[in-house]
């Protein structure tokens, strides 16, 4: 999971934070298999990175089954068919490969970085796994002790972590993403063999499946052994669970008071359509968030940190990389910890807000688009990044064109779009959110 967020948390901050629109070679094909295969060429060292991803996280489980998504994960490294448990990751040694995974709501990948000399190594393991993983159910009952102590040491005593999935629950509702992406203890602990089975068998199929190779190589160069490692498997078709999430207009308020919780932090979430109901959109509310709350240099720091001095740090930044609704999110620390009065600081956060995007004009929009720009141009050096950049993108429905055609995309947002992108916030569902130390459970508000 800290592997997932670290990369994810990486990705949604790319996106935020752009860089030209074509920043690497990269060409597609799809196998008659359904395999979507993407090819990123990055010639400055004989490197690369392989990425499998499996469009398929814990959105896709089963209700009452969370954690399957992750429990997988593990167990993909626990042996098939033909490799023996422990075989994977001593061959992975052997030749110098970093290797890990990571699970989100949305996906499952699996990636490698090596010397390009080792591709077809890892081509092979990784078609291995695909299609023929059989672990054992002392390896089945060893990797759900190891998951649900990742839950217990990583969010069960983590202090703030209940007030952060109570958050997201109200914001989300009856959606599957409302759920935790480790599942609950006692989910964990409750999963069977089958499930873990099941889930493999209906979401691990080259059709569910994006390969995602990038460094030292061309399109011309690996598709032979793409089609010789992947192109046999057999696949079928995979039919996506039906949900919505209830997009009628609320507002809530969560206040928590939580022991080992060093400071008062404010939040606020907005919940907005999927990415491909508001199509274009979403670069308005990318510069929305960037001009509001993108670092020391946006509007909300100028003015509340270093002008009003009422805030120890302010955010914000939008969400839409998922295959359901995206989130418009504030975060702020107020100077003010003895006297916290919860309306008065939120009023003071939106005042600020609406004071910038009053302010806001041609030349400052300009502004946030050269930052934007140059800001991502480092992606272009590094076969991770553009591996980790179209893929995430490619697994929740954007196209390569769409990813490529970025820089025209975000030069084409005016100030207009912009202002509608702030002022359709003020009709969305939202939740406010208040973490406090527990001593401050008497706060006024």
């Amino acid at each position: 999971m800290s592997k997932f967020a670290v990369i994810f948390g990486f990705i949604v901050l790319l996106w935020c934070q752009t860089a030209k629109a074509v920043l690497f070679k990269a060409e597609e094909f799809i196998l008659p298999n359904g395999l979507h295969c993407v090819i990123i060429e990055n010639h400055k060292a004989p490197l690369i990175q392989q990425m499998m991803w499996y469009k398929a996280g814990s959105v896709d489980e089963q209700k009452g089954k969370g954690g399957s998504a992750h429990l997988l994960e593990h167990l993909m490294f626990r042996g098939t068919k033909f490799a023996k448990d422990g075989e994977f990751n001593r061959i992975m040694e052997k030749h110098g490969v970093s290797d890990n995974a990571f699970t989100g709501f949305d996906v499952t990948a699996y990636h490698q970085f090596a010397d390009v000399g080792k591709l077809e190594i890892l081509m092979a393991l990784e078609a291995d796994r695909m299609e023929n993983l059989n672990f054992d159910e002392k390896a089945f009952e060893a990797e759900r002790k190891i998951v649900y102590e990742e839950r217990m040491q990583r969010v069960e005593n983590n202090p703030s972590s209940p007030f952060y999935e109570r958050l997201r629950m109200i914001l989300l509702g009856n959606s599957p993403y409302a759920r935790p992406v480790t599942g609950l203890p006692q989910e964990i602990l409750d999963l069977k063999f089958s499930d873990i089975m099941n889930f493999y068998r209906k979401y691990y199929t080259p059709s569910n499946a994006l390969l995602v190779l990038s460094g030292d190589i061309t399109a011309r160069e690996v598709r032979p052994l793409i089609e010789k490692y992947f192109g046999k498997i057999k696949s079928h078709s995979v039919k996506y669970q039906d949900f919505n999430t209830d997009m009628r207009s609320f507002y809530e308020v969560l206040e928590m008071s939580l022991p080992e919780v060093s400071s008062i932090k404010v939040y606020e979430r907005y919940l907005l359509p999927k990415h491909n109901e508001l199509e274009n959109r979403i670069y308005d509310y990318l510069v929305l968030g960037e001009y509001l709350g993108g670092g020391a240099t946006s509007a909300l720091y100028k003015d509340l940190v270093m002008k009003q001095k009422t805030a120890l740090s302010v955010g914000a930044s939008y969400d839409f990389v998922s295959r359901g609704e995206s989130v418009f999110a504030f975060s702020m620390v107020p100077q003010n910890q003895e006297e916290f009065e919860r309306e008065k600081v939120i009023a003071e956060l939106h005042a600020s807000a609406d004071k910038a995007i009053k302010d806001l004009n041609e030349t400052k929009l300009a502004q946030i688009k050269r930052k934007m720009s140059a800001d991502l141009v480092f992606v272009n050096d590094n076969p991770k990044d553009a591996a980790n950049w179209i893929g995430a993108m490619l697994s929740v429905g954007f196209s390569l064109e769409d990813v490529q055609n970025y820089e025209n995309n975000l030069e084409a947002v005016t100030v207009d779009g912009v202002k509608k992108a702030y002022e359709s916030l003020k009709s969305a569902p939202r939740v406010n959110g208040i973490l406090l130390p527990e001593n401050k459970n008497d706060a006024k508000g």
